[in-house]
């Protein structure tokens, strides 16, 4: 069971994903945007941090790039749609600030769960198809 911080600005997906990680067991803490999650983080200390790119008042790169300039222990996974734009860019982008891994919207559950057991078990070389 991991702490998980979700960053996700689209409520719906912000409540699938909630269950989602609630499901397999894991404790869920919400930011609707960067801005709440580095509130957030101040009152938490999750194992690892799920966040949204393109979002309202700062961008997914943005807080991953503060949370790894403070918590460089911290795992992150980037999920993107790419708004306007192909998610490749921004997910690559996101994984060369720090993020351990990335999935395009619409999100593989069962890839992310994976993800999230590799990580805490310190396994992220092992991660594919991220």
């Amino acid at each position: 069971m991991a702490n998980i911080l979700l960053v996700e600005d689209d409520e719906l997906v912000r409540d699938m994903l909630t269950q989602v990680l609630q499901r397999a067991s894991h404790q869920v803490t919400v930011a609707a945007n960067g801005e709440e999650a580095l509130e957030a983080l101040r009152n938490t200390q999750p194992d690892i941090m799920i966040t949204d790119i393109i979002m309202p008042k700062m961008s997914g790169i943005t807080l991953i790039s503060e949370v790894k300039d403070k918590h460089p222990t911290m795992e992150v996974i980037a999920i993107s749609g790419g708004g306007r734009l192909d998610p490749t860019g921004y997910l690559d982008l996101s994984e060369s600030l720090g993020a351990s891994a990335s999935f395009e919207k619409p999100v593989n559950k069962s890839a992310l769960l994976m993800a999230i057991d590799l990580l805490l078990h310190g396994k992220k070389d092992k991660i594919k198809g991220s």
